[in-house]
């Protein structure tokens, strides 16, 4: 479960790249997305646990200015996955161009 700190950064990510401040990086084979700006690095990684049988979510953080990497995880099984799967979808289609 995320941290009410993080949990908040989530949602504040999602605004921002819905309005166009920010574009993420998509890489489908690793199923991750992942923003840079001068201040931090941030991805977000799906994958699906196949023993416990539910999808999750890492969230890596990386602050330039420390120079370290936090992560901070949620499943299926926790209320704040639903965020974390709305920023994986935001972030995933942020730079995509499509016919119209």
């Amino acid at each position: 479960m995320f941290p009410p700190k993080i949990k908040d950064f989530v949602v504040e990510l999602i605004k921002r790249t819905e309005s166009g401040e920010f574009s993420w990086i998509y890489d489908d084979d690793n199923s991750n997305v992942q923003l840079q700006t001068d201040r931090f690095i941030v991805s977000l990684r799906y994958s699906f646990n196949g023993i416990e049988e539910y999808g999750e979510f890492v969230l890596f953080y990386f602050d330039s200015q420390d120079q370290k990497e936090y992560r901070f995880y949620t499943n299926q099984t926790w209320n704040d996955y639903d965020v974390a799967r709305r920023l994986y979808d935001v972030a995933q289609s942020s730079g995509l161009s499509l016919p119209f």
